[in-house]
């Protein structure tokens, strides 16, 4: 059984690190650490990524590894976190002025007490790979970097989601990054402006013609970023575009880039005299898991035997899962006890938690 008291004690330590994304050493120093005291076969890929392994017990050896992951960074503001609990003695937060780091801090402490109560018990249990990436926090880079011929696992557990580790995500979008650089004519404002061409103006154009926002139960988009001009007298020659297409449904993903693009042509036709550089890509692909999957069975009798009840979602953001399944690893997100992802009204719910790495340990287990 996990010891609550030493999970919140490494959950607080690791908040207490610093690790905001491209900033993972300090954190993963302590993990290597803590995992090869546990008697794991440290490793690292080229792009810095953990990889650890933990033999089986009573002949397990043989066996397929299972995957436990989770990742090292943190969003911003994430420097020089004050975790404190509340008097109930179950909430954790920060100060106010950052995020708490329970993303994903509260999945990496569930990993390392879920297999530290294990090894302690010397219960019986399968081989373990451990995969702790960089980078997750806005793009999946570390796991889209990672150098899968290290990992042998075909199933596992990412401890990412947000609430109870009941809740299993069965089902998550694919993304498609969209990219522009518009280059117009600049011109004096006062003096000339009809010998200018707005780059900021043929922006404004192409996003009037874009599906955005909420289009269906499946599919969303966005464009998060404008950038342009230089001063107020000056018509703007540059301008930036950075947005995004998701969906659960490849086919819908596709002809609304299909979409994007005609829209984006269409305002080139407008302006002979302006150039639009546009580039989508895929950041990631979607998966969906039926309810009679193997993994998903294995996990939901794992959810149930620490006495709570299995709950399968689907969701609109993406994971490090969804690189995983793209190269064969069925390995689906559970809660970690945390809410308010990304906000400085982050929380922690140390029963949950605690709860989560009760799940860890039974799924680590020879069943």
């Amino acid at each position: 059984m996990p010891d609550r008291q030493r999970l919140t004690q490494t959950l607080i330590e690791l908040i207490r690190i610093d690790s905001p994304t491209g900033e993972e050493d300090a954190i993963d120093a302590h993990l290597s650490s803590r995992l090869a005291n546990l008697g794991a076969a440290i490793r690292h890929d080229d792009y810095g990524n953990l990889v650890a392994t933990l033999p089986g017990t009573n002949g397990a050896d043989s066996q397929t590894p299972v995957m436990l992951s989770a990742h090292m960074d943190t969003v911003e503001p994430g420097r020089g976190i004050n975790p404190s609990l509340d008097p109930d003695g179950e909430t954790l937060r920060s100060d106010g002025t950052t995020i708490l780091g329970g993303d994903c801090k509260a999945g990496l402490a569930i990993v390392l007490e879920g297999l530290t109560s294990a090894v302690e018990e010397g219960s019986p249990r399968r081989p373990v790979q451990v995969v702790f990436s960089r980078a997750e926090e806005g793009g999946l880079n570390g796991a889209r970097n990672l150098d899968f011929s290290l990992v042998q696992a075909t199933t596992g557990l990412v401890f990412d989601g947000e609430g109870p580790v009941s809740r299993i995500c069965v089902g998550a979008p694919a993304q498609n990054i969209v990219q522009a650089n518009i280059t117009g004519v600049a011109a004096h404002a006062g003096l000339e402006p009809e010998n200018g061409v707005s780059a900021l103006l043929v922006a404004a154009n192409i996003l009037t013609r874009l599906p955005l926002g909420r289009i269906d139960e499946e599919t969303t988009s966005n464009i998060g970023l404008l950038q342009g001009g230089l001063k107020r007298n000056i018509v703007p020659e540059h301008a930036y575009l950075d947005g995004e297409l998701r969906s659960r449904n490849q086919s819908k993903l596709e002809n609304y880039t299909a979409e994007f693009r005609r829209a984006f042509d269409q305002v080139a036709a407008m302006y002979p005299q302006a150039n639009i550089d546009l580039n989508i890509w895929s950041q990631y692909r979607a998966y969906s898991v039926p309810q009679d999957h193997p993994a998903l069975q294995q996990i939901s009798r794992c959810v149930s035997d620490a006495g709570l009840k299995p709950a399968t979602e689907t969701t609109g953001g993406g994971s490090d899962a969804n690189v995983f399944f793209e190269h064969g690893i069925a390995a689906l997100p559970v809660g970690i006890g945390v809410r308010d992802f990304h906000t400085t009204r982050e929380t922690a719910n140390l029963s949950e938690i605690f709860d989560a790495a009760r799940v860890c340990q039974a799924f680590v287990g020879i069943q």
